[in-house]
C-alpha cells in the first residue's frame, strides 16, 4: 500500500469537498459534539458502495481538454464522463488519481478505500453514536453526511482497532488479541483489520457484533453492502465509510491514548468510574465493568474517559463507551485526560 501525500487542489473540487471552516466544532442541544475537518484533495469510498457523489471527483475550471490519470488501477476504475470521474473500488488500500487539464497535470487526489470490515464493526458497535455525531449538508437530493464530518466517538473506537494492530506489529503477537495468525499476516494491512476484528477462540469474541447470535450481529452483515443496510442506518453508514478511511490512512489521530479495548458502562458502572476518577484511586473500583484480570498482558489497566464521547441513551452521565489501556503503578487507575 502506498503512501504518498497529496496536496489541495486549487482549481479542482472533490464532489463531496467540505465547505467551511476545517476544524470547526460544536454541539448540540443534547451536548453531542459535532465536527468537521478539510478534506479537500481527498475522497473516501467504500467496498460496500458510498453515498450519491461521494465517490467522484469534480473539475471545475474552464478547459479546453482533460483526463484524469489513474494511478493505481490495481485498486480501482474510473467512470469518466465529462468533467467527473467516478472512483469504482475493487481492492482496498490508497490511490491516488491525477486530474489533467489542457495537458498540465494538477495536484492527486488521494483516494483511501479502508478494509470493510472496519466499517462494518463500527455499524456494529456504535452506530447510534456515528449517526448523533455526524455532521450534515444540504444539498439538491436532500441531507447527506457532510464528507469532512467527523464522529469522535467513531475515531475513538475505530483507533482502538488500530492500537491493536500496532501493538502486535510492535513484537506482540495476533494471539495477544487472539487473532489467528496465518490470517492476520495473509494479505496485510487489509487482513490486519479483519483478523482483529474477527478474533475469537472459539467461544470468546472479541467485538460482539461478530458473534452469531448478538443482537447486532445481523446489522454487521448487512454493512457489507450499503444497499443492503436499512433506511435509518445510512447516515451512521456514510459516517463510518469517513471515520474508518481516516483510521486507516493514518488522518486521524489516536485520541485514546493507546487504548485497545472499550466498553459501553452500565449506570451503575459509570457512578463506579465516576467515583474513581475523582478519588483518584489507584486500583480500578470493583464492579466498574473491567479489571486487570481482564487484560494481564496490560496489567496494570486504566480506565479512560473522553468527555466529547457521546453520551449513552441509557442515562444522564453515562458515556456512551469508555476505553481502556496500560498504565504504570503511578498512575491513576481512572482518568479523563488522554
Amino acid at each position: 500500500m502506498t503512501h504518498r501525500r497529496a496536496f489541495a487542489l486549487p482549481a479542482i473540487l472533490i464532489a463531496c469537498a467540505l465547505a467551511g471552516c476545517p476544524g470547526l466544532t460544536g454541539s448540540d442541544d443534547e451536548g453531542v459534539t459535532k465536527g468537521e475537518k478539510d478534506v479537500s484533495g481527498k475522497l473516501s469510498v467504500a467496498l460496500g458502495g458510498s453515498a450519491s457523489d461521494h465517490d467522484t471527483i469534480v473539475v471545475n475550471e474552464p478547459l479546453t481538454t482533460l483526463e484524469f490519470e489513474n494511478n493505481d488501477p490495481d485498486l480501482f476504475d474510473l467512470n469518466v464522463s465529462g468533467n467527473t470521474a467516478r472512483v469504482l473500488p475493487h481492492e482496498s488500500g490508497i490511490g491516488y488519481v491525477t486530474p489533467i487539464v489542457d495537458g498540465t497535470a494538477r495536484d492527486p487526489v488521494e483516494v483511501t478505500i479502508p478494509p470493510q470490515r472496519l466499517i462494518q464493526i463500527l455499524i456494529g458497535e456504535a452506530r447510534g453514536e456515528l449517526d448523533r455525531e455526524a455532521t450534515m449538508e444540504t444539498k439538491t437530493g436532500g441531507d447527506t453526511v457532510a464528507p469532512g464530518s467527523v464522529s469522535v466517538t467513531g475515531d475513538a473506537v475505530a483507533t482502538t482497532i488500530r492500537n491493536r494492530i500496532n501493538l502486535i506489529n510492535d513484537g506482540g503477537s495476533p494471539s495477544l488479541f487472539v487473532a489467528d495468525a496465518t490470517d492476520y499476516e495473509s494479505d496485510p494491512p487489509l487482513s490486519y483489520y479483519d483478523a482483529v476484528i474477527e478474533a475469537t477462540n472459539g467461544s470468546v469474541y472479541q467485538f460482539s457484533p461478530v458473534k452469531p447470535g448478538d443482537p447486532s450481529h445481523a446489522v454487521y452483515l448487512d454493512a457489507e453492502a450499503r444497499e443492503d443496510v436499512d433506511e435509518n442506518l445510512l447516515v451512521a453508514y456514510d459516517q463510518a465509510v469517513l471515520t474508518a478511511a481516516a483510521v486507516f490512512n493514518g488522518d486521524t489521530e489516536d485520541p485514546t491514548g493507546g487504548a485497545f479495548a472499550f466498553y459501553s458502562p452500565t449506570p451503575t458502572q459509570a457512578a463506579l468510574i465516576q467515583d474513581g476518577l475523582e478519588s483518584g484511586a489507584k486500583d480500578l473500583p470493583s464492579g466498574c465493568g473491567t479489571s486487570d484480570a481482564n487484560f494481564p498482558a496490560f496489567a496494570p489497566v486504566q480506565v479512560l474517559v473522553l468527555p466529547e464521547v457521546a453520551p449513552s441513551i441509557a442515562g444522564a452521565g453515562v458515556p456512551a463507551f469508555v476505553f481502556v489501556r496500560a498504565r504504570s503503578n503511578l498512575e491513576p487507575a481512572v482518568t479523563d485526560e488522554p
